[in-house]
């Protein structure tokens, strides 16, 4: 039975989470150094099942977090986006979606991504911006639509809270509601 391989000319475009430079790699590339930069990148995929404490979880592809994962970082980069069922902590940082599952968290001081996809039953603690895209030169930028709405309520979730004060947010009923006290 022969194995299904990849092309040899199958390629993918990565951004560099250091600097910001965008080229293209194979896309069984593991690790590679960057052109821009000249520091070596992680471009695999991360998968955490576990605790995880560290200071930075960075790669160029995709973290997954499992049910009983748990990552404990300062920064937290991914280039394809972040899928979480566990729970996170620290500040998150992709080029992709950031999907919670029903039990999954994030706590944090600032959640960047392109879309934030929630379940019933995920909670956010601290300072969101979604739409978010980071440009080739380092320099982020935030697009025009001043809230993220949810189709088929009256709720909006803000594109980014004030930077001195955390909010949690809990999903419910396919509504952003915002808890107030505890």
């Amino acid at each position: 039975m022969a194995k299904a391989r990849a092309k040899p000319n199958a390629r993918r475009e990565v951004r560099c989470y250091l600097c910001g430079h965008r080229f293209e790699v194979s896309t069984r590339t593991m690790s590679t150094t960057c052109p821009g930069c000249n520091r070596p990148i992680k471009i695999e995929d991360v998968v955490v099942k576990s605790y995880l404490p560290v200071n930075d979880l960075q790669t160029c592809g995709k973290i997954k977090i499992a049910r009983k994962g748990r990552v404990v970082a300062k920064i937290i980069q991914s280039g394809t986006g972040i899928e979480c069922l566990g729970t996170l902590e620290g500040a998150v940082e992709t080029d992709g979606d950031v999907t919670l599952g029903p039990k999954a968290g994030w706590k944090g001081a600032l959640l960047q991504s392109r879309r934030l996809l929630m379940a019933e039953g995920a909670t956010l603690d601290g300072v969101v911006r979604v739409p978010w895209v980071m440009l080739a030169v380092g320099k982020p930028i935030f697009l025009r639509a001043p809230l993220t709405t949810i189709p088929g309520s009256e709720y909006c979730l803000p594109r980014s809270l004030p930077a001195r004060r955390t909010f949690p947010w809990r999903i419910s009923s396919l509504m952003y509601v915002l808890r107030t006290g505890t």
